[in-house]
């Protein structure tokens, strides 16, 4: 009985070892209160919580000594990267759809840069892109040039 309850012990505080990006909130009370400068100064920093949440999921260090030592962790480590992703593009749009309705000057150039930033894919969709793509080259209808490029940017790279 000790020994499985050691075990779970150490199972805990293996899984609390697993990165924790922060989770912006969506919406915020004092949103509506916000000028535009406000407003572009709050989406820049989701846009910056967003980058440090797909940071944590890259091969980094301490992921593949959470994959190493405990996989639980890791996952649970991803899992929690992907809320923190999801929550500060939420935030995002819900701050740009309040500087377009206060028809901020700056908006529509706030709106293409974070439009421009890479989207997190689920492997299904980059799966089923290369696929796409692949037959287009194949086809004929890219060069070599053309596919690399593309290649590129679908992965992100």
């Amino acid at each position: 009985m000790k020994y499985f309850l050691g075990i779970f012990v150490l199972s805990i505080a293996l899984l609390n070892s697993c990165a924790k990006p922060t989770v912006v909130n969506v919406v915020l009370p004092k949103d509506k209160s916000l000028n535009c400068k406000q407003l572009e100064a709050s989406i820049t920093d989701a846009q910056e919580f967003r980058r440090k949440a797909i940071a944590v999921t890259g091969n980094t260090p301490q992921n593949q000594a959470r994959g190493f030592l405990f996989w639980p962790a890791l996952m649970v480590t991803y899992i929690n990267a992907h809320e923190a992703i999801v929550a500060a593009n939420e935030r995002s749009i819900n701050l740009i759809n309040l500087m377009l309705d206060n028809n901020c000057n700056n908006s529509e150039k706030v709106l293409k840069r974070v439009s421009s930033t890479p989207r997190l894919q689920t492997l299904k969709d980059l799966s089923q892109t290369y696929r796409d793509l692949k037959e287009l080259y194949e086809s004929g209808a890219l060069t070599d040039d053309e596919f690399g490029r593309e290649k590129k940017q679908i992965l992100g790279q």
